[in-house]
């Protein structure tokens, strides 16, 4: 059975969270009351968390830990791996290996490169692709020594200037080599707008998807828009798929309806 998770901000407060990072405490309790096993969390400075304090906080709750993002940093100081800049990239591979590390201590949820990447920047998808290979290989490497995966967000058009679609995504995996400590993150809401055939973009992908995120069409709760979730996940576990459902959706209409309806919407979705 998949776990079910929800989003849970850690340092900074997240719009695709409900819940403060400020009570992420209380967050971890009401996910679990809820009903769902997991929480993903987002934490711009790895290096500050207290892992100990975390992983003693989701076991108390029978919580796992599913994924650790990692795009707050971009907004906070705007770093990426693709930047021109080479000591802003040097700065990204740093915070990323924080968040390997962090890893390591929180049971070895996957790391996401979403917008850490960078978003709409200038100079084109060919070079902008090359240097965020060329920095994440050896994050890629120490990764794997870690055991840790790491998974590429396919983020839409309107957001960054690369890697939109789950096409994209797996032809950079080629790029990279198809490393084993690199896979995919797939996200419903992002896969509507860019991979049109949502379950044949999942066939494409089969073994590659480490994680999903759910989300609508309005960018809200699963069920809620115009996404036809059924085939989607029929497609996915047709293909194997074993990693978590996680929700990653803006508060809409309120904040109240998501912590509301969001357990009823992820268990409804998914059928478990």
């Amino acid at each position: 059975m998949n776990i079910l998770s929800q989003t849970v901000p850690l340092q900074f407060d997240t719009v695709f969270s409900p819940y403060p990072a400020s009570g992420w405490r209380a967050a971890f309790a009401d996910v679990a009351a809820k009903g769902l096993a997991g929480v993903e969390l987002a934490v711009a400075y790895p290096e500050l968390a207290d892992a100990a304090d975390v992983l003693a906080e989701a076991q108390r709750h029978n919580l796992a830990i599913t994924t650790l993002s990692t795009g707050q940093i971009y907004a906070l100081e705007g770093l990426f791996l693709a930047s021109p800049d080479l000591r802003v990239r040097l700065r990204a591979a740093q915070i990323v290996r924080g968040h390997i590390a962090l890893s390591a201590k929180l049971g070895r949820p996957n790391v996401t490169i979403g917008l850490i990447r960078g978003k709409l920047e200038p100079g084109g998808k060919e070079a902008l692709e090359a240097r965020l290979a060329e920095a994440l290989a050896p994050l890629v490497k120490h990764a794997g020594e870690e055991g840790v995966m790491l998974q590429i967000e396919a983020i839409s058009r309107d957001e960054t200037s690369l890697l939109n679609s789950t096409a994209e995504c797996l032809a950079f995996l080629e790029r990279m080599g198809n490393p084993e400590a690199l896979g995919l993150l797939f996200d419903t809401y992002h896969a509507n707008i860019e991979d049109g055939d949502m379950p044949a973009a999942v066939r494409a992908a089969a073994g590659k998807i480490k994680n999903v995120h759910l989300a609508d069409s309005h960018r809200g709760l699963p069920g809620e828009g115009e996404i036809d979730f059924a085939p989607i996940v029929a497609a996915l576990r047709e293909s194997g798929y074993r990693g978590a459902f996680a929700l990653e959706t803006l508060c809409v209409p309120t904040k109240e309806h998501v912590l509301e309806h969001y357990a009823d919407a992820v268990k409804a979705t998914v059928g478990n």
